[in-house]
């Protein structure tokens, strides 16, 4: 239902002059005040068939322990150390003290496709906070035209009009030109009564403060596959030479049984063994040098460069001695991006909810214009003879089939499935800090444990070749301590790099920045809309 009130300016100066002149006429206030108790009374009417808005929840109703649980399943295990109660530092990435690896980063962080489309992602979020507040002001919009007409007589009395002869005669030929220009100035204005256009605004900023979130985590996700990228292809190199290692380590076994078996010291049997071992050995060098290459690949690939295998670098894994101050569990909510990100996205779908709901009330807009005619643009708008027009418009749905209904449970949904995904993220940030944790105790055991069995194992290696060499014992015993010292020696590998990827995650987790520079421009988002208190 559309009610509509059109109001003439000229009209309304005649009318106002007619009621000064006779008294008993008050025609234009009690016009005013019928069309004011109209609109307060439709508006009254329509606005109390609208319910309030579906209430959703504030915040996550999630229990938070006062220290992180270092043992899974011991409620009892107190935080390890006093670790725990201090604050989470920032510039993890200068304790790995890998230049190497800091110079990979500022490349991922200025190439990364990724984050680019990310960045983009945020700046489009950015200008829709704009175009969602430009409805709370009035718009403009200037038009004009200019006509020409000719008019071309005959002196004799024949005229000739647009091509069409009047009248007739054979004397002499007059032509004028008519030249009229037209300009008028259109404005309008949606009078944001309930403040439906501010929740509007507000959940495009709210919106926009996500992406802000998102894209610092992007950034620290992106600096933390990079280390995690880095020492994977650290630990393949490792392996890769581990390989070669192994592999000259049977060639000189098998070259010492072929020597000694045609000296008729040794059998068939370990010839074969040997060399068996030597064949297998190379098809695990060619394995290690493709899982090598295919690392370092997907490295190249992470700094936005073209995938080729041409880098040169020391293959060293950092050695993980201290301590990573976790923090309080409480202090996670406010610290991880991803899980402010997921506030701020809920509170934009609230925002968003209530805007769909206020869509159901009367809506009040004004639009007026001035124009003018003249026969040149010099001309225009140069005296009061000017045509005026003004109009007040109240427009309220009536019945719509239920759609405007809809239209609100739908944003009242995707604002529950917003929180539902809050209260994801946050359990699952939790999980992470837990995990990690936990995980770092255990790997630490197993890096001791394991660093042991290689010892044990070069000596009983060294043994098992002196008793060979001696004849005590036969080449099956050699073969299997060469395999468990090398075994060992590969695991040991890949248990430190299982550590370092392991704190890369531990960092990640708990939220804290890579960089020590915590005023750094580079991490920071700046001419961000805010986003008022909900009402």
């Amino acid at each position: 239902m559309h009610l509509t009130i059109l109001v003439r300016t000229k009209f309304e100066r005649k009318m106002n002059k007619v009621t000064k002149d006779h008294p008993q006429m008050p025609v234009n206030k009690v016009g005013a005040n019928s069309r004011k108790m109209l609109i307060i009374g439709i508006s009254m009417v329509l606005t109390a068939c609208v319910g309030p808005v579906k209430k959703l929840p504030q915040e996550t109703d999630i229990s938070v322990p006062e220290q992180w649980q270092i043992e899974p399943g011991n409620k009892d295990a107190p935080a390890a150390d006093s670790q725990d109660v201090k604050t989470v530092e920032n510039g993890w990435l200068e304790s790995f003290d890998d230049a190497e690896l800091n110079k990979y980063v500022q490349k991922a962080l200025d190439h990364n496709p990724d984050l680019l489309a990310s960045a983009s992602r945020l700046k489009q979020a950015i200008e829709q906070v704009t175009i969602s507040g430009a409805g709370l002001w009035p718009s403009a919009q200037l038009s004009g035209s200019k006509s020409r007409t000719e008019v071309t007589g005959i002196s004799g009395g024949v005229g000739v009009i647009n091509g069409v002869a009047v009248g007739t005669g054979t004397e002499g030929v007059n032509t004028s030109t008519t030249t009229t220009v037209n300009a008028s100035l259109g404005i309008t204005w949606e009078a944001d009564i309930w403040g439906k256009l501010t929740n509007r605004k507000r959940s495009a900023a709210y919106n926009a403060k996500s992406q802000a979130e998102l894209f610092k985590a992007a950034r620290l996700s992106l600096v933390a596959n990079v280390s995690r990228a880095w020492y994977n292809l650290v630990t393949n190199k490792l392996q890769l030479d581990l390989a070669h290692q192994r592999l000259d380590s049977f060639k000189r076994t098998a070259n010492l049984i072929d020597e000694n078996y045609k000296r008729g010291l040794r059998s068939a049997l370990d010839v074969y063994l040997s060399r068996t071992d030597v064949q297998v050995q190379v098809s695990a060098l060619a394995n290690a040098r493709f899982s090598y290459l295919q690392s370092l690949r997907a490295f190249k690939a992470l700094l936005g460069e073209y995938p080729d295998t041409s880098l040169e670098f020391e293959a060293e894994l950092p050695v993980m001695t201290n301590v990573v101050p976790a923090g309080l569990p409480a202090e996670l909510l406010t610290r991880r991006p991803d899980v402010r990100a997921s506030q701020l996205a809920y509170k934009s779908q609230v925002a968003n909810a209530k805007a769909s709901h206020k869509d159901r009330f009367p809506s009040i807009s004004f639009s007026g214009s001035i124009g003018d005619s003249r026969n040149s643009i010099d001309q225009l708008f140069d005296n009061d003879n000017l045509v005026k027009s003004f109009v007040y418009n109240l427009a309220a749905p009536v019945f719509q089939a239920g759609a405007f209904k809809s239209r609100e449970m739908q944003a009242v949904y995707q604002a529950e499935a917003s929180f539902a995904a809050l209260v994801k993220t946050t359990l699952t940030a939790f999980q992470e800090v837990e995990d990690t944790l936990s995980q770092e105790t255990s790997l630490r055991d197993q890096h001791t444990a394991i660093k042991k069995a290689v010892k044990f194992a070069q000596g009983g290696l060294d043994l098992a070749l002196d008793r060979y060499q001696s004849g005590i014992e036969n080449y099956t015993t050699v073969l299997e301590s060469q395999r468990r010292l090398y075994d060992s020696m590969r695991n040991e590998i890949n248990l430190r790099n299982a550590l370092v990827q392991n704190r890369v995650g531990i960092h990640l987790a708990l939220g804290g920045d890579f960089n020590s520079l915590t005023d750094d421009d580079s991490t920071k988002i700046k001419h961000l809309p805010s986003a008022a208190s909900e009402k």
